[in-house]
């Protein structure tokens, strides 16, 4: 008797995440810093460390910038400007995030389109000669438009000047953790600066169990998440520890780009209002599932409490 045996081998479409295999894009919006960037020696350690930890993790990153931050009044502020270019010396691209950190939701659509142009200025003429393949754009808040019709006729601006938007999935809050660290550290209370960051780190973790979860109900599966954080006084510190604790539970770092083959990507955005939700939150509309912002996790009340002190 002659028994055939049959190999059946699978193989995985290439944007497909496995288990133990799981991709992770890093974004820093407001660059050259969060806050403090008058403060030139804090916002050149903040960077280094932030830099530094990048390098240690093998970590592609892109960073947004408010175009305004690097003037005083009318003048531009060499020093300011370095810091950019230390992210560029990085390996780290830069983009757009519009001049003057702009709502689109209180402003009319022309206004913000100017503030749009006006960011470009000083990024783009420091990557100048640099190999980028694609050209993006965040907006400010991650509002995107109050109406369909200022929505849509942004994207046409957008698209008419070549650029990319680039989404997020998780984020974590850190801009109120990170408020909070920063008037402990200048009240001198370290106990009060350690609570604060292991409080960011756990709520980390909770932020990403939640849109690990919102991304299985949206596709039935694990997709690349997109990391939105800042250049801020929390990440001198803790950044580390936060991309440890994202390595540990099975993630790689991947570039933006890379990250957008997954075909989830390709899901159009129709969310329309004046909120700035994750894209998995967004994709919901157009899959015609139950809204969940509101069951997203919030941030410990002190935390809210401490940073607004």
């Amino acid at each position: 008797m002659v028994i055939f045996v049959i190999f059946v081998i699978f193989v995985a479409a290439p944007w497909a995440v496995q288990s133990g295999n799981k991709q992770m894009a890093i974004t820093f919006d407001d660059l050259p810093k969060s806050i403090g960037v008058e403060d030139i020696e804090g916002a050149r350690r903040t960077t280094a460390s932030i830099l530094g930890v990048l390098k240690a993790h093998k970590a592609p990153a892109i960073a947004f910038v408010n175009e305004g931050k690097l003037y005083t009044g009318a003048q531009i502020v060499p020093d300011r400007v370095a810091l950019l270019q230390s992210w560029i010396d990085a390996g780290v691209p830069l983009a757009n995030h519009t001049y003057s950190h702009l709502d689109i939701n209180n402003v009319p659509l022309e206004k913000y389109q100017d503030d749009l142009v006006r960011g470009e200025r000083t990024y783009t003429r420091l990557q100048r000669g640099r190999a980028l393949t694609e050209r993006w754009f965040r907006h400010p808040y991650t509002h995107t438009g109050p109406t369909a019709e200022i929505k849509a006729g942004l994207d046409r601006f957008l698209s008419g000047r070549g650029y990319r938007v680039a989404p997020f999935t998780i984020e974590n809050s850190d801009w109120i953790f990170s408020a909070a660290y920063a008037k402990a550290g200048k009240a001198g209370d370290e106990a009060l600066a350690a609570r604060v960051r292991d409080a960011y780190l756990a709520y980390s973790d909770t932020m990403l169990d939640w849109f690990e979860t919102l991304a299985k109900e949206d596709f039935g599966r694990e997709i690349p998440q997109i990391l939105l954080i800042h250049s801020n006084d929390l990440h001198t510190d803790a950044l580390d520890a936060l991309l440890t604790r994202f390595e540990q539970r099975g993630y790689r770092w991947v570039t933006l780009g890379d990250a957008m083959k997954d075909p989830a990507y390709t899901t159009p955005d129709e969310f329309i209002g004046k909120y700035g939700p994750s894209w998995l939150h967004r994709w919901r509309v157009a899959k015609k599932l139950p809204p969940r912002m509101t069951d997203e996790p919030d941030p410990p009340q002190w935390v809210v409490e401490a940073s607004k002190q």
